[in-house]
């Protein structure tokens, strides 16, 4: 029946739901009341352009973000924000089975709060590999993974560039200062961290 009025009821549970639940779960709300008792249950094309109508821009996501808005807003790559639901036990919601993940601000706002405190490597206070930004696998050593560790002395050894930091400190020391790749690769020597495989091969042609 294309010209059933919304209830109040219907609205309500936008309302409420908005950001929340999915979009199936508004679909039972929508189905037959006591005035329309043989109507079928609302198309989502029609939840949708109502909610677009009573809740403003945003309709059913107001309030939430998705997991690629997130990982914009904070800056946190996404394996970090899993990472920080998974540590938080958060439960995400869906508007459909293959729609994005809408995480609510409350939510967001409890993983930032972790990632705050979890470093990847507490020692050298990051947030992953220096050289490929993987957080998964654990710190090797010099802010690098275990296969940019290795990786990356194989680096080293090929273009003859040292891989021990005070002989690296001493080599960078004797280059022109004023280069922005040479203040960069001072400053990674500086924090502790190892040098990237560009940075190395940077370090060869200088």
């Amino acid at each position: 029946m294309s010209g059933r009025p919304w209830t109040k009821e219907e609205d309500r549970a936008l309302l409420d739901g908005a950001g929340v639940f999915s979009i199936n779960w508004f679909r039972k709300k929508a189905g037959p009341t006591d005035t329309y008792p043989t109507a079928p249950n609302r198309s989502r094309g029609a939840i949708y352009r109502r909610a677009e109508r009573i809740l403003g821009k945003g309709g059913l996501t107001r309030g939430t973000s998705t997991l690629l808005q997130a990982s914009v807003d904070t800056g946190y790559a996404r394996e970090q924000i899993l990472r920080a639901q998974r540590a938080c036990n958060q439960k995400w919601k869906r508007l459909s089975p293959r729609g994005p993940y809408l995480i609510t601000f409350e939510q967001l706002d409890e993983m930032i709060g972790w990632l705050l405190q979890d470093y990847w490597c507490k020692t050298l206070r990051l947030y992953g590999c220096v050289n490929c930004g993987d957080s998964d696998r654990p710190s090797r050593g010099k802010g690098l993974c275990p296969r940019c560790y290795f990786k990356t002395r194989r680096v080293s050894r090929s273009f003859r560039v040292p891989w021990c930091r005070g002989a690296l400190i001493n080599l960078v020391q004797e280059l022109d200062e004023t280069r922005a790749e040479v203040r960069v690769i001072r400053d990674h020597l500086e924090r502790g961290w190892g040098l990237t495989e560009d940075q190395i091969k940077a370090l060869k042609a200088i």
